[in-house]
Parts: structure tokens; sequence; C-alpha cells
């Protein structure tokens, strides 16, 4: 696991009686301001609709509350009649105690494991909102996947790069004004209908479209990233947003680019099933980290189908 959740940390903290939050919670926190920012609500593990104002409201409350609660567990003088100490808390581990995923493993279903990736080939299978058949790709060291189902390098830094799939069903019209269902435009179903519906959107700049391979099958590539001079803040509910998840659901779907951020789009065809793979980096991504993103899309293999004998 590449983090302790800020929920463990946050109990460990309470039961230890301190007066300071420890720097590991506020980066966990941190991590997870970033997450919310970029995902909405994000990948086929969706959680409920939410503002992204209200979610990082309820972090910041999360924080208070961790003071709060610190001093309300701080070991006091006898006769005050509050208590003197805290209860033990439950064992936890620390990333660095907790044993990496190894390879080859199957990372995604409808729910997504969670860790730190020794180098090798992982795979994603058919899910409701993920991918709609299984495939592979092999990753070098240095890399996680989270609850999400993204595969990421330097999660929630300035750096940070990532590989997710998605179904997209729908789009939005303009990724600025999002608000409501009137705002989506259908997707089709082909890898064509997809790119062409990505280039039509409002407030992205939007590369010309190449045809390429994914792992033998043909496929479109295009780039999109935001217009310099678009500010976020005047777009529903401050951020950006490209589509939500299949249904179309708005619960869900991808959200919230940083600013520069680049998302580089593969939309293949594979046995009739349209596949997206998403592969984003920031503008302070390293050289090396890009090359190793497109390596993991390179690395894209999907399974020969399973023949089938006659019934007799």
């Amino acid at each position: 696991m590449t983090a302790r959740h800020p929920d463990d940390l946050i109990q460990a903290f309470l039961a230890e009686g301190r007066d300071e939050l420890p720097d590991r919670a506020f980066d966990a926190l941190r991590g997870e301001i970033h997450r919310t920012r970029q995902r909405v609500v994000i990948g086929p593990w969706r959680a409920p609709n939410m503002s992204n104002l209200t979610r990082l409201a309820l972090v910041a409350a999360a924080v208070v509350a961790v003071v709060i609660g610190a001093i309300r567990f701080l070991p006091t003088t006898p006769g005050t009649g509050a208590p003197e100490s805290s209860p033990t808390p439950a064992p936890t581990t620390t990333p660095s105690d907790t044993p990496a995923l190894q390879s080859p493993g199957v990372l995604c279903t409808d729910s997504c494991r969670i860790g730190r990736l020794e180098p090798g080939t992982y795979s994603f299978e058919p899910s409701a909102k993920g991918t709609p058949v299984t495939f592979s790709f092999t990753v070098p060291a240095g890399w996680s996947v989270d609850g999400g189902g993204f595969v990421t390098k330097h999660a929630g830094e300035p750096g940070e790069v990532f590989f997710a799939s998605w179904k997209v069903s729908h789009v939005f019209s303009d990724v600025c004004a999002w608000q409501d269902a009137s705002k989506l435009v259908a997707a089709g179903t082909t890898a064509a209908e997809l790119a062409t519906a990505l280039t039509a959107q409002k407030n992205r700049v939007v590369s010309p479209t190449t045809d390429i391979t994914v792992g033998g099958f043909p496929a479109k590539r295009i780039e999109l990233t935001q217009p310099a001079g678009l500010d976020p803040s005047t777009c529903t509910d401050g951020i950006l947003r490209a589509w939500p998840d299949p249904g179309p659901d708005m619960g869900g779907g991808l959200c919230c680019f940083p600013k520069g951020s680049i998302d580089d789009m593969f939309i293949a065809d594979v046995d009739g099933q349209r596949v997206v793979f998403i592969a984003r980096h920031q503008p302070g991504s390293s050289p090396a980290d890009v090359a190793e993103l497109n390596a993991i899309v390179d690395s894209i293999q999907f399974p020969a189908p399973v023949a089938t004998s006659p019934s007799p």
C-alpha cells in the first residue's frame, strides 16, 4: 500500500494522545485533497455524487476534528474526571511494512486492489465502469495502484503520471458547463465516434486524431488539454469535467484537470468492444516518467478469445 488511509492515521493519532498532527497525516490528507480535485468521483469504483467544494470542506473539517480530538484525549491530572490515558490502538502497518503486490496479478474487476506494484505484468478484468474486456500491461519499478483503479507514479505530487481505463457512453458538450444531462452528447460505440465527440467538446484544446494500434487492434489517439486562458473557477462547481460514468451516471466521471495537464487518450476497437485508456501527465512530470507511462500503454495486450466447441 502506498500510504495509509487518513482514517487510519487519525485513529492512531487519537489513540496516542498527541497534540500535533503528524507529518504523515498531513501528507495523506493532502493526497486525498489532490485526488478529490483530480477525480471528482472517479473510475469504475464510484462514490456518491458530491460537489468538489463540499468534498474539500469535509477534508478541512477532518483536520479540525483531528486537532480537537487530540486535545480531548490528552492525558490529564487525576481528579479532573477526564481519562488519564487513551485506549491502546489496534496494530497498524506503515507503507514500508506492507508487502508490494506481486506480478502477475489481477488489479481490478468491480473493485480494485491498493498497493505498491512490483515490476511485472498485471491485468484489469471486465467491470461495469472500467473496461469491457480483459487486458494486461507491464509496469516498471516505482508504480502503485489506488482504490480507484489508477496506476500511478508520484501520486498527489506536481509531477504525477497515471494510467487508467474507462467505459464512456456520453461526454459533456462543454467541459466547463456540465451541470445537467442536457449538456451530454452520446459517444456512440466505436473509437471513431468517441474521438469525434471529444474533438467537438468546448473548452478543450484537442490534437488531431491519429490512427494507431493498441495491443494489435485498431485504435484512435487524441491528446486533450485545457485552454491556457480558461479560469476553472468560472466553471460548474469550479471544475472541468469530461464525461460522466456510463449510463450516463452523473454521480461519477472524469474531471478536474490540473492546469496544463495532458490527457493522452487511446481508444481501441477490440472484437466489437470499445476500450478507452487515459494516460495523463503534468507539466512537472519528468521525461523519464512520461516515457514509462507511454511504455505501459505500449505494453497493453488483449488475451485471445477462448474458443468454444459446438454443442453436439
